[in-house]
């Protein structure tokens, strides 16, 4: 039998073991199921954010990029600095407000800081629109993963299938705890395979990274030039990825959920810490191992496969798999997060607000784990239709949830924040993206996804300035500035 599968069997199979573990500590309510009670300390927290901002882009949609279009990729790497700060910075205000107010959800929050129910409906709804594709992308990764490791033996939507059936049981059994402890084995998992694999792959072929790049010049150079030889690194483009992925990545629901569930102040600053330097880390060989794919495995139909192939076919097979399984822990460790971010939003944004109001909390817990059934097979419908290359995905999805930024961050930052300026922000902001994305696409060579945050925050700005803010905002923003201005005393 295959030894990759067999490996990847039994990597599952811990997997499961973990997840078994965790729901033995689930108390069964909806909070526990969210947020994990805000339990989770420095070690967890850090590889449970790192992991889940991390996903199958780190391991096949990024060095796949590079492949096409050269060292231009690099620029990115402002985007692996900024979550952990943005984690602190952001976080710490959404981190208390969860401890004050109980929320356990952005759209809970929102809502009730703007004192309009039909906010936080927009959001919630927003939210699960461009976390299904995202999720979908983890699925694709995963087909991507099976197929490789077996040697065709599995196909692609076996694969698919398989990861959601994993996915649901990770989610079902444990919620967050679960999620977020099979997260913090995964992270390291990841981080041991993408580091150690490449190092290995350019040492065998090479000798050095340095002399992985001179060969690179000597046979590709435009691989080492700006915009790259498709000519897609433009300046725009890579300040639209950065700025809308680092953005757009801190409004997704499987990163907020983790604003609420650390232990303590002090557990989200080092975790904000260790964080940006885990995913700065990470990526250190990526350029070298994508570029080099074009010298190893050139003119690959799919390049998002690229770093999976060249370790099976550089590396011992035993260790190729087991590193190949970290690709799986990338897709798996957002996936999992993502799906129970959205159950947890179905179940306390739209089932407790809207359907039953005196919803309990074992009820909301009930509904939130059919709910993760619900997602993950329309998640697996939309991969298998396989809707397009990685990292274009990631960026859509990123697109779609950054117009949600100014007015979320300005209900915790700017008293003059109003109820009017959030919902116009959020309204036309989302129209923005989609029309610069699909109709007038890509003005003056920026992302939709920019288009839309950029017109987001102008909106915002403006009509806050011609209209009255409510008596929470102020409220809430006094007792943020109040409890943080007597820590720094």
């Amino acid at each position: 039998m295959n030894i990759g599968i067999i490996i990847l069997g039994l990597y599952t199979l811990s997997l499961l073991g973990i997840a078994f573990y965790a729901s033995k500590q689930d108390k069964k309510n909806i909070k526990d199921f969210a947020t994990a009670s805000s339990s989770l300390g420095v070690f967890v927290l850090t590889l449970t954010f790192s992991a889940t901002y991390h996903s199958s882009y780190a391991f096949l949609g990024a060095s796949g990029f590079v492949y096409k279009n050269g060292v231009g990729w690099w620029v990115n790497g402002i985007w692996t600095v900024f979550p952990g700060v943005l984690f602190w910075i952001i976080g710490r205000r959404f981190w208390l407000l969860g401890k004050t107010q109980g929320y356990i959800s952005m759209a809970q929050y929102i809502g009730d800081v703007y004192q309009n129910k039909f906010i936080g409906l927009i959001v919630t709804i927003i939210a699960l629109m461009f976390t299904v594709p995202y999720v979908a992308m983890q699925a694709i990764g995963s087909g991507y993963i099976f197929q490789v490791i077996s040697g065709g033996q599995l196909n692609y939507a076996f694969g698919t299938i398989v990861f959601f059936a994993i996915m649901i049981i990770l989610v079902w059994l444990g919620g967050m705890k679960g999620v977020a402890i099979t997260d913090a084995a995964q992270g390291v998992f990841m981080w041991i395979g993408m580091v150690i694999g490449s190092y290995i792959i350019i040492n065998k072929n090479f000798g050095s990274v340095n002399a992985a790049y001179e060969a690179v010049f000597n046979q590709f150079p435009k691989l080492l030039t700006l915009p790259g030889p498709a000519g897609v690194v433009t300046p725009q483009d890579w300040i639209s990825r950065w700025v809308i992925i680092t953005i757009g990545m801190m409004m997704f629901p499987h990163v907020t959920l983790r604003f609420f569930s650390g232990k303590s102040l002090k557990v989200l600053k080092w975790s904000s810490v260790f964080s940006a330097i885990y995913l700065t880390s990470i990526y250190v060989f990526t350029p070298a191992i994508g570029m080099i794919g074009n010298i190893l495995m050139p003119n690959m139909a799919s390049p998002d496969t690229v770093f999976p192939e060249m370790l099976l076919k550089y590396t011992p097979v035993v260790f190729a798999a087991l590193i190949i399984s970290g690709a799986l822990a990338a897709s798996m460790s957002t996936g999992d997060s993502q799906l129970h971010a959205v159950s947890s939003m179905v179940s306390t944004d739209v089932y407790k607000t809207y359907i039953k109001k005196d919803a309990s909390d074992y009820e909301q817990y009930k509904v939130a784990k059919i709910a993760t059934l619900i997602f993950g097979l329309l998640s697996v419908v939309v991969a298998l239709m396989k809707p397009g290359m990685i990292s274009n995905i990631l960026a859509l999805a990123n697109g779609g949830v950054a117009a949600l930024a100014p007015a979320m961050i300005g209900g915790v930052y700017w008293k003059k924040s109003t109820p009017q300026a959030a919902l116009s922000s959020i309204l036309i902001g989302e129209a923005t993206m989609l029309i610069t994305t699909f109709v007038v696409k890509s003005p003056l060579g920026f992302m939709g996804g920019f288009w839309g945050l950029a017109v987001a925050l102008v909106v915002f700005v403006i009509v806050s300035l011609v209209t009255k803010p409510v008596g929470k905002t102020i409220e809430i923003i006094d007792l943020i500035n109040n409890f943080f201005h007597a820590e720094e005393a």
